[in-house]
């Protein structure tokens, strides 16, 4: 048994596929799967049940994952506080940043790499949560509602405000005879509500008609002039076709934050992106971005 064997054994029960875990592991499914079938032959039982729902841990799965969720956490832990004595500016940086566009923070992380060129950024984005103690990745940009704080063993400062607001195409209000009641309203997927204190539709007099889950593909409806949807500011301000609905403002629904484990805070490099991005930061009601809905 290896510590190779027992990540596999990890992201098995935590993703339930092998095609899931091997993305995790940056391995082949082929290679997800050899390890297991090794793990599974070298202790005399089966960890894994096969499912049409995918992979369920075993009672020896679940005997096995205390040691392999302890061993985990000591190697995460030792690399964090390695990480957070690193006093040069270079090597890499795992940055995870919301699927929605921010223009900003890309033009950001371009002034950096050209500032700091021995060091590497690996970007990925992603609208789940990102655990910075198991070191998914260094440094995450996220959305929080107003209400909500990073945990205590994250480092973290506000960004921006974030405001979601109704947005429609001006052909499309321009050609509403009788006021933008007569609009079509595109909803969100009721188990990913998350319009803040905008008023609902229904409300306005606005005729529910299409359902699109996800800030994107409302973002593509209303740019192709299915109706009216509840967007984040940042992402249709960029587009000149799109306008706010008359007399609704947009609603506060929380900030963007900048976080990283508090482990990495006398690291060189991590403190010269934190305080470059920390640049974005803004005092007022400005229109930011913002975590999937």
């Amino acid at each position: 048994m290896n510590w190779d064997d027992l990540k596999v054994l990890l992201a098995l029960s935590r993703f339930g596929s092998t095609r899931k875990a091997a993305k995790q592991l940056g391995v082949s499914n082929t290679t997800v799967m050899r390890r297991l079938d090794a793990l599974e032959e070298s202790l005399g039982g089966r960890l894994f049940d096969r499912t049409p729902d995918g992979f369920k841990a075993t009672a020896l799965a679940a005997q096995l994952l205390s040691v392999a969720q302890g061993v985990e956490e000591t190697l995460n832990d030792a690399e964090r506080r390695l990480m957070g004595r690193d006093s040069e500016l270079s090597g890499m940086i795992k940055v995870s940043l919301p699927l929605v566009p921010a223009a900003d923070i890309y033009r950001a992380l371009s002034e950096f790499a050209q500032q700091f060129p021995g060091i590497e950024l690996d970007i990925s984005a992603s609208e789940a949560a990102v655990d910075l103690a198991r070191r998914e990745a260094d440094l995450a940009i996220r959305g929080l509602p107003k209400d909500q704080r990073p945990p205590k063993d994250i480092v973290g400062i506000k960004l921006k405000p974030i405001l979601i607001g109704y947005f429609v195409h001006k052909n499309l209000l321009s050609q509403a005879t009788l006021g933008y009641k007569e609009l079509t309203f595109i909803r969100a997927s009721p188990h990913k509500h998350t319009q803040a204190d905008l008023v609902e539709g229904d409300a306005l007099g606005l005729t529910g008609r299409h359902l699109f889950d996800g800030f994107m593909p409302r973002l593509m409806a209303v740019q192709h002039q299915l109706g009216v949807a509840a967007l984040p500011c940042l992402i249709a301000d960029d587009d000149p076709e799109l306008i706010l609905l008359p007399n609704v403002a947009p609603a506060h629904w929380g900030y963007l934050w900048l976080l990283h484990h508090k482990d990495l805070r006398q690291s060189a490099r991590i403190r010269a992106l934190f305080k470059h991005l920390s640049l974005l930061e803004t005092g007022g009601p400005d229109r930011a971005a913002v975590s999937e809905d």
